[in-house]
């Protein structure tokens, strides 16, 4: 798709300041939002996509497949989702700066449920926020972020297919984890809670969906004959960090994230994204970020005891020779 089809915007300098968190579910895209979500300006939207009538709702018909876009109406979706929060999005903090003053206690105090008794327009799954809790022009000049998961097609809709725009156009922070580590709590927290031959079928599904939209770049995963219900996940982890990675290449408006960095060195960590988000880093924010990290350390490092030779081995077919030895995942 060519860069001049983009939807005309009479003024770029005036579009929303935008920014995606894009990585695999269980990758660590949740504390990398509720990071964010520690400073003042940010406005965070957690899955805005997976919203039913929402704005990006369409999003999730092309978010893996490009050639599945319809229209050029992502700006005027964003438009929109910028003035809104959702079912999925976390409570909003006290302290942000685009709350009114006296907003921010029954913001938290009240659930979804209460405040649309209240509040009239909060009854959908995406609901735009009223003059009576928020600053609007506050709101409106926030760094708007947007977690979406799995969705290699956004990056490559913002790095390679539009062109940047001033300091307007959107950032892409992509966070990738260890795949032992990403497997090890996709294992706990969402394979334990579903039917091993029901999980299977879909990722095999959606791997025969990745041969026929993208037979090039999914080759590989034709590769391993009718994976296990663990192959099927990490080939379609690989699919996707591998695409997202190829679109934010030599691109300044990339950025990487290391969940193991971000979850062992937190401070230090955050502070690159915060610097390379214009956010300021305050003493409000450290303290928060101390707060909040107390126990990351020991999740980041916990798969490592797991990992014995038939599970290297499985890592090695699915992920290849490159990938295996970028996470260190031979024997120690």
């Amino acid at each position: 798709m060519e860069a001049s089809k983009s939807p005309h915007i009479e003024d770029p300098a005036k579009r929303p300041e935008v920014a995606f968190i894009l990585g695999m579910g269980r990758s660590g895209t949740n504390f990398l939002l509720d990071l964010l979500d520690l400073s003042e300006r940010t406005h965070c939207r957690n899955e805005p996509d997976e919203l039913p009538g929402g704005s990006l709702a369409p999003w999730s018909q092309w978010k893996i497949h490009s050639s599945r876009r319809e229209g050029l109406s992502h700006w005027e979706d964003l438009s929109r989702a910028v003035s809104c929060g959702g079912d999925r999005d976390r409570p909003t903090p006290p302290w942000k700066s685009w709350l009114r003053q006296y907003s921010s206690v029954p913001a938290q105090a009240l659930s979804k449920s209460a405040l649309r008794k209240l509040l009239p327009g909060l009854g959908s799954a995406e609901f735009r926020w009223p003059h009576s809790l928020v600053r609007q022009e506050a709101l409106a000049s926030s760094l708007h972020i947007f977690k979406i998961n799995a969705a290699p097609s956004v990056a490559e809709l913002f790095l390679q297919e539009s062109a940047p725009s001033h300091d307007r156009s959107p950032r892409i922070i992509h966070i990738v984890r260890n795949p032992a580590g990403f497997l090890r709590s996709w294992r706990r927290r969402w394979l334990a809670k579903h039917d091993d031959a029901e999980v299977l079928q879909s990722n095999r599904a959606r791997i025969q969906e990745v041969l026929a939209n993208d037979p090039d770049g999914g080759a590989f995963m034709a590769a391993i004959d009718e994976p296990d219900v663990f192959e099927s996940e990490l080939l379609f982890w690989r699919y996707c960090t591998q695409r997202i990675r190829a679109a934010g290449r030599d691109n300044e408006r990339y950025i990487e994230v290391s969940y193991d960095e971000l979850a062992s060195s937190p401070i230090d960590s955050l502070q690159g994204i915060f610097k390379g988000l214009n956010l300021p880093w305050t003493q409000e924010v450290n303290e928060r970020v101390v707060q909040m990290t107390a126990s990351s350390v020991a999740i980041a490092s916990a798969f490592q005891a797991e990992l014995d030779e038939e599970s290297r081995a499985m890592l090695e077919r699915t992920l290849g020779e490159a990938l295996f030895a970028e996470f260190e995942l031979t024997a120690r």
